[in-house]
């Protein structure tokens, strides 16, 4: 069976499932309530949509859909209605969402706008389920159903609505853990090869991947050390893939295994040169996003070894929510460490990805946008799933679980109407 046949019944698997319409009964009215009330009660920032240098629409005032595409949501259109041109501050955008929202807009009339959020609503959808499926096959039903509960009400779980790049790396992100912990190394290859497309820590892949191929293809006593409750499910789980994988091979499973773990690692930095080679053939320079990065004066990967400025900047908040010095972007990160020693006790694999996924990020832009960068951070909201699943721990769950909520609320009105959200 061909590695799309595969993608396909699992999907259709996924559809059938009853949480198909528990997910859709949360989209819809969630959309259905912003649409109303940013036609009634909006009060779009006309000020700040004139002030920055990308907007929807892309000439003329500001019009009812401009409410959902404000911020990176108006470079995200522009690039899929104008594309890539040299010395364009967007080109800092990595391609692949946009082009994406480009080849699915004439399916709705030609409306990059409702493709984008179309899009970006049917990605999250299925990276919800595929989330509460290997959460629930790792930890049960109750863990994995607090998990997706605090993955859904997270403050920056709004851009899993709009159009951002957010919904299309989470489910990338959850595809090549799948694909890792299943030992189907073709989707975890394309899930690999696609993330540094889709955002620039996608090419630290190679970490998740790297530690995996040290835990199934390493000596013993690596294996029992990083983490030893696992290799049953391990096992139980890629027993039939890996059976699969040596009769194809010629090769026992073990040596066949070792071979394609370790070639996994090519998939993210394969992924990072098609993403030059492309940038290359649209601008003339292959490194045109970086130095368009340089116009934002935030994220650089100078920052990733300059540990006494991420200190520093931890502790010197400048603004309750603000594009740089959020002192919520802060409180958020102190969320993400009160996990880690969760994480340590239920699969040390995960404090990998919630180091590429949350502390990389945090660490390459001094917190900026983490609010909406954590929201990607799946191995967090396993931690908070699997702990606060316990009764004892109720008042906190929902104490919790209230404080999220609210500053969901908040932020979305701010995002719709041209305040700043993540």
């Amino acid at each position: 069976m061909s590695v799309f046949n595969r993608i396909r019944d699992r999907v259709v698997w996924l559809v059938r499932q009853k949480h198909l319409a528990n997910m859709l009964g949360l989209k819809v009215p969630y959309l259905i309530v912003i649409l109303v009330c940013s036609w009634h009660w909006g009060d779009l920032d006309s000020e700040k949509f004139y002030a920055v240098n990308a907007r929807w629409p892309l000439e003329g005032p500001p019009v009812f859909a401009s409410h959902f595409a404000t911020w990176d949501a108006a470079h995200y259109l522009y690039l899929s209605e104008v594309g890539y041109h040299r010395g364009v501050p967007s080109c800092a955008f990595y391609p692949l969402w946009p082009l994406l929202v480009r080849w699915t807009a004439p399916v709705f009339g030609g409306s990059h706008v409702v493709a984008g959020m179309v899009l970006s609503n049917v990605c999250s959808w299925l990276a919800w389920l595929l989330f509460y499926q290997m959460t629930r096959a790792r930890w049960g039903p109750r863990a994995a159903g607090w998990a997706l509960v605090f993955l859904i009400v997270f403050p920056g779980s709004l851009f899993f609505q709009f159009n951002y790049t957010e919904s299309l790396f989470l489910l990338l992100v959850l595809g090549l853990w799948w694909g890792l912990e299943r030992r189907r190394y073709e989707v975890a290859w394309v899930c690999a090869g696609l993330l540094p497309l889709t955002r620039a820590v996608g090419v630290f892949a190679v970490l998740p991947i790297g530690w995996h191929a040290l835990s199934v293809a390493s000596p013993g006593w690596w294996r029992r050390w990083v983490s030893p409750q696992r290799r049953g499910d391990a096992e139980e789980a890629g027993g039939s893939a890996a059976a699969s994988s040596s009769s194809h091979c010629g090769l026992r499973v073990a040596d066949c295994g070792l071979a394609r773990a370790w070639w996994l690692l090519a998939a993210p930095l394969l992924g990072w040169g098609v993403y030059l080679a492309l940038m290359a053939y649209w601008t003339g320079n292959p490194f045109e996003g970086f130095a368009a990065q340089k116009y934002w004066g935030v994220h650089s990967i100078g920052n990733l070894w300059n540990v006494p400025k991420f200190v520093i900047g931890f502790f010197t908040p400048t603004a309750w929510h603000e594009f740089t010095g959020s002192l919520l972007d802060r409180c958020l990160f102190l969320v993400l460490l009160w996990c880690l020693p969760v994480l340590w006790r239920l699969d040390k694999g995960l404090l990998v990805w919630a180091y590429v996924l949350g502390i990389l990020p945090a660490m390459s832009g001094t917190f900026t946008s983490y609010t909406r960068f954590a929201a990607c951070v799946f191995p967090m909201f396993i931690a908070l799933g699997v702990f606060l699943a316990r009764r004892e721990w109720r008042w906190l769950r929902y104490g919790l679980l209230v404080v999220f909520l609210l500053l969901h609320i908040v932020l979305v009105w701010r995002f719709v109407n041209f305040r700043w959200a993540g």
